[in-house]
Order: C-alpha cells, then structure tokens, then sequence
C-alpha cells in the first residue's frame, strides 16, 4: 500500500514540473515598471547640482556690488560738497534781484571802474568852493570843505551794490564814516532820520540808526582811485546791506530830521 501511495507523488510531481508555466498577468505591471530606474534618480541629482554651481547673480544685484565699490574707489564731480556759491567768483544767477544782505559778497570778483553802473546826471564841481552842508536837527551845523573830508578817519571796505533788477556792483570802496560826522555835528535826541541830497536833486533818507551803523561811509575813492564825475565824485554815500537807491551821488546836503 505504501509503495503505490510513493508512486501515485512520484508521477504527479512529475507532470507538474513538464507543464509550461502560466504568463504573467498583465494588469498587474511588474515592480520595475513601478520603480523608477536607478539611472533617473542619478539625473535628477547632478540637474540640481548643476543649477547650484551655474546659478548667477541677478543683474539688478551685479549693478549694486558694481556701484559701492565705483563709489568707494573713485569720487565723482557730482560727489563734491562745495557748492558754486563757496567757489571764489561764484555769482547767483538772480543776483540783481536780491536784498544785500543775502549775498556774500566775498565770494564775487570787485567790479571794474568802467563797469560800474551808471545811474543819474554826473555833475561838475570846482573842488575849492565844493562844501558838504550838515544841518537840521543838530548842535552843531557843519560846512565841509573837500579836504575836510579827506582829513578825517578813513574806512576801506569792499561793500555790494545791487540796483533791484538792473544791476550789480562788488567794488572797494574808502571814505569817512557818517556816524563820525554826525557826532561831530551833535544829532538831536528827537531825531529820526537822515536825508542825504545830491547835486542833481536826488534824495534818500534812512533812519538815525542806519545812518550811524558799520559799512555806511562818506567814499571819495573806489578801487584805490578818486571817484570818478560818473560815479559820484566828488562824495557820495556808501551803505552796506542797502540797495543802490540809497547811495547817493553827488552830496550836497545832509538833513538831520525829526
């Protein structure tokens, strides 16, 4: 019985192993189709290495590095801090329409005699008979003589002339003091102003207190020479930090008034 039980297992393994094996299903896909292939991996790595090292700045970036080490190195002109008006000679452009005491008139070059403006009749005097009149309210009247004027304490400075909306003059100016004349001449404590008349008629008057302040002066000469007949001679009045209508020509007269 055994022995036919061992052969009936010895045949059947035998038609097993002779049979063609079944083809494999294929709405299964097999685990390679599934998997990507070890290769694809590998790609996928050195793409993104690859971006890593060949990855530039963006242009806007480079500009920026380029610009702060130009600006570092190298200054350029437009970099400079001083401006026009603190480079010697430098003039504002709307010079004629400013006050003068806006302007640094350091900085502009002296006028020459011939350029000087031209306002006014020139008048002509004998010297020997010319008299400078101060009267009014004061102690002490004067009538001053050419070289009275000249033999007096003596100022030098280099005053700015602007002539609203016309003209411009930066020149050096000598001559003697008013407030000395007037101390001298004993202004009256119910004073208030001082008019200043000019052989062609002409007439300003300014204040006591800026009649008497630095920088406003008798001239009688103006870049080292003697005034010119056009450009006052042989007196006219300098006042710093005033326009030109209060530089009178040609005077005459000084009126102390109430």
């Amino acid at each position: 019985m055994k022995r036919i039980l061992i052969l009936t297992l010895l045949i059947t393994a035998l038609v097993a192993c002779s049979a063609p094996a079944a083809p494999p299903d294929e709405d299964v896909p097999s685990y390679t189709e599934v998997q990507p292939p070890a290769s694809s991996a590998t790609e996928t790595v050195d793409d993104s290495e690859s971006a890593v090292e060949e990855q530039t700045p963006s242009p806007s970036a480079t500009a920026t590095g380029d610009d702060t080490r130009s600006t570092a190195g190298e200054q350029s002109p437009a970099a400079s801090t001083t401006t026009p008006a603190e480079d010697a000679g430098a003039i504002p452009d709307n010079i004629k329409d400013m006050h003068p005491s806006q302007v640094d008139n350091s900085t502009l070059p002296i006028t020459p005699i011939e350029k000087l403006g031209r306002t006014g009749r020139p008048q002509k005097y004998d010297i020997d008979t010319y008299r400078l009149v101060v009267d009014g309210l004061v102690d002490n009247p004067l009538s001053l003589t050419y070289e009275d004027l000249l033999s007096r304490p003596e100022v030098t400075e280099t005053v700015l002339l602007i002539c609203s909306g016309v003209f411009w003059n930066n020149a050096t100016w000598t001559g003697t003091p008013l407030s000395l004349i007037l101390e001298e001449a004993g202004v009256s404590p119910e004073a208030s102003g001082v008019r200043l008349v000019a052989g062609d008629g002409y007439a300003q008057t300014i204040t006591v207190e800026d009649a008497t302040a630095d920088g406003v002066f008798l001239a009688y000469e103006v870049n080292g020479e003697t005034l010119p007949s056009k450009d006052g001679y042989p007196i006219r009045l300098v006042a710093r930090n005033q326009y030109g209508s209060k530089w009178v020509k040609w005077v005459e007269r000084i009126e102390v008034t109430g």
